[in-house]
């Protein structure tokens, strides 16, 4: 029997962990600081509402449909980002794609009309609509699939920081220069993002024997599969009501119905954010875990949903719960629908990988734009007052989104996804 030598083994080992290393720095950090950026971008306008109010005169569908933009051009983007994914690669795609987010970015800091606003917004939108499918796409490249789910939530978890800088430390940074001074140095935080991106990245392999319009035929392909859209469907409702929430709604139902300060809604907020960041490293541990014993990803992600819908149920229940319980549940188990990026790109080669979750993507956002602004809408049946839309704006606003996600469980049950596979060997 032969063994290897002590010193082979050692230079084995470190080259190992330089090989992780070297991936944690050249693929993780760079696009998981875009998702941060992104992130930030999405939330921030939870905080500053009060502010866009109050100086451009805005109601609650006007605020929806403002907020809503960067949904609907995050939305544009995503079938075309998947077939530049596939065939460029990551690197290539996401550095131009931030420098829009720049120039949205300084274009909504200078505006002084709804519509700069909107088209700044949408600027934005478009710029940071690549930023978690090029991380899933890199992911997809360098690592084996079963670890995409931890990998995703890894990525996931690095966003919730960046929602995290929109609360409590965005409120105390408002406190000494305006939203607009803000957004300027979010545009330079973005230039920064696109550097890093740009020197450290390596180049990924691209798709030559490939044309772009055989890969647009192979989008259009998965769109007429049932199999891609009982995936989508049992998930879509809830990741998106998620998004729309927290992007916005959360905000003004803490100050109307939770009677919070302004200062209490930052810092619950901020909570909040906190609990999404361990609620994607939670759920991404779990599925990694439970894997090894045969429980489909699919049972941890359903389940999660199931509960997140409990706590909407607790919204507007009218119940004595404190609202940073409420908050916290919120953002904690609503992660659970961002784990079906890591479901359905795992249901496909990683070729494919960038068309398949950036076509899913479209679904999602597409349908956060168009909840972000319904929840606007309704709530606007009952005009605000001085202390904001009363509890039975958001009971019928929210209890309409919560009759969405049913169907949704109904479908998931069908999957009997308590069925285990076959366990994996350790």
């Amino acid at each position: 029997m032969s063994s290897e030598h002590p010193t082979s083994l050692l230079k084995a080992d470190q080259e190992v962990k330089r090989s992780f290393l070297y991936l944690f720095l050249t693929i993780f950090v760079p696009f998981g600081l875009g998702h941060f950026v992104s992130y930030l971008f999405r939330t921030v306008n939870a905080l500053i509402y009060g502010d866009l109010t109050q100086e451009l005169h805005l109601p609650a569908s006007s605020l929806g449909l403002l907020t809503g933009v960067y949904f609907l051009t995050f939305a544009a983007a995503q079938l075309p980002l998947g077939v530049l994914l596939d065939r460029y690669g990551p690197r290539s795609v996401q550095v131009p794609m931030l420098i829009f987010a720049v120039l949205g970015s300084l274009i909504f800091s200078s505006a002084h009309s709804q519509w700069g606003l909107i088209i700044g917004r949408g600027l934005i939108g478009l710029g940071v609509a690549g930023s978690l499918m090029s991380a899933i796409k890199a992911c997809s490249i360098w690592l084996p699939p079963e670890r995409l789910p931890l990998s995703t939530a890894c990525l996931l978890s690095v966003g919730g920081l960046g929602a995290m800088a929109s609360t409590t430390p965005l409120h105390e940074l408002l406190k000494l220069i305006s939203w607009r001074e803000a957004f300027l140095i979010l545009a330079v935080l973005t230039l920064c993002v696109c550097a890093i991106i740009h020197l450290s990245v390596p180049r990924a392999y691209t798709a030559k024997n490939t044309t772009l319009a055989q890969m647009a035929t192979a989008v259009a392909t998965l769109y007429r599969s049932w199999t891609f859209w009982r995936l989508v469907l049992y998930s879509v409702f809830a990741h998106a009501i998620y998004m729309s929430v927290l992007s916005l709604w959360m905000g003004p139902w803490l100050r109307d119905v939770a009677q919070l300060s302004e200062a209490s809604m930052a810092n619950t907020l901020l909570w909040g954010t906190v609990a999404m960041v361990a609620g994607s490293l939670t759920f991404g541990s779990i599925t990694d875990y439970l894997r090894r014993f045969g429980v489909q990803p699919i049972m941890v992600c359903g389940t999660g949903v199931a509960v997140f819908i409990g706590f909407q149920v607790l919204m507007i229940s009218g119940l004595a719960i404190p609202p940073l319980l409420i908050a916290m549940g919120f953002s904690f188990f609503g992660t659970a629908t961002t784990m079906n990026y890591a479901i359905v790109a795992q249901s496909v080669p990683a070729e494919l990988a960038g068309r398949v979750s950036s076509s899913f993507n479209l679904v999602v956002f597409v349908l956060a734009f168009i909840l972000q602004w319904l929840m606007g809408a309704l709530l606007n049946l009952w005009p605000a007052t001085s202390s904001g839309h009363p509890m039975i704006a958001y009971q019928w606003s929210l209890g309409t989104m919560i009759g969405l996600q049913i169907p949704g469980i109904l479908l998931w049950l069908t999957f009997r996804p308590w069925k285990r596979e076959r366990p994996a060997s350790c």
